[in-house]
């Protein structure tokens, strides 16, 4: 029986490449309950299965979801739900959950930022995305690509970047380099939970505008709390460490 083609609107590049999908596969290790996302035509799903006690596959495309149906009718460890990722209830799943899969570019940050949300109910995640993304993620201060992305997600997250995947490696190959990245929540954060979208705000307003400074993007700080959180106001946002948008926020907060 023929594959369902790629649908470009659905942003689908199918992993083909043996090697690649084997390093992957070992990358992710053994699992009990396992949501792979995005799953395809099934290259990364059917050895995933075999190191798996229960593996859920979601696939918003109904006529791949109906091929994984046949694929895997046989086998009662592999749930297919023919579902869109970004409304799935992960809160439902049990608790330590693991997440892997090739993330469609045109929704990967809307699916971390939705994952970030509930990291406290997983275990990690191993995903991959395009290498910009995954440079953003794992940005340190001082480079170029660090942004609002990579402060929030390291404030939460630890980062690994683990492969490059090429694009020959797809079918359809895309037009750029893709990177398998993991994802681990920290244990414990240095703000308040209920204060983390007061942070985020911050974070955002200090990107505002890339190339100005922190003082321009954050004219609200008075000299005082500069003084008090030892960071020079002329500094760009990407220079920061998150140690110091935790300092600079929590000195704000006590000079409100």
């Amino acid at each position: 029986m023929a594959l369902p083609p790629p649908r470009k609107r659905l942003g689908q590049h199918f992993l083909t490449d043996p090697a690649k999908i084997e390093e992957i596969v070992a990358a992710i290790g053994p699992s009990d309950t396992l949501v792979e996302i995005g799953p395809g035509r099934g290259a990364l799903t059917l050895p995933l299965a075999g190191q798996t006690r229960h593996l859920v596959a979601i696939e918003k495309d109904p006529d791949l979801a109906a091929h994984l149906e046949r694929q895997f009718a046989g086998n009662p460890g592999v749930t297919i739900r023919c579902a869109d990722a970004l409304n799935e209830d992960l809160s439902a799943y049990p608790k330590g959950l693991r997440l892997a899969g090739n993330l469609p570019y045109n929704v990967a940050t809307a699916l971390l930022q939705r994952w970030m949300e509930l990291r406290m109910h997983l275990s990690d995640l191993t995903v991959m995305v395009q290498r910009e993304v995954a440079q953003r993620l794992a940005a340190h201060p001082g480079d170029p690509s660090r942004g609002q992305l990579s402060v929030t997600v390291q404030l939460l997250m630890q980062v690994e970047m683990l492969l490059d995947i090429e694009p020959e490696c797809f079918d359809p190959p895309p037009k750029v380099v893709s990177t398998a990245v993991r994802l681990v929540p920290k244990g414990s954060l240095p703000i308040e939970e209920e204060k983390r979208k007061d942070f985020i705000r911050l974070v955002r307003r200090a990107f505002a505008s890339r190339r100005k400074t922190l003082r321009n993007n954050l004219p609200e700080i008075l000299g005082r709390t500069w003084t008090e959180t030892n960071i020079d106001p002329q500094r760009r946002a990407e220079s920061l460490s998150g140690e110091e948008f935790v300092r600079l926020f929590q000195a704000l907060g006590v000079a409100q």
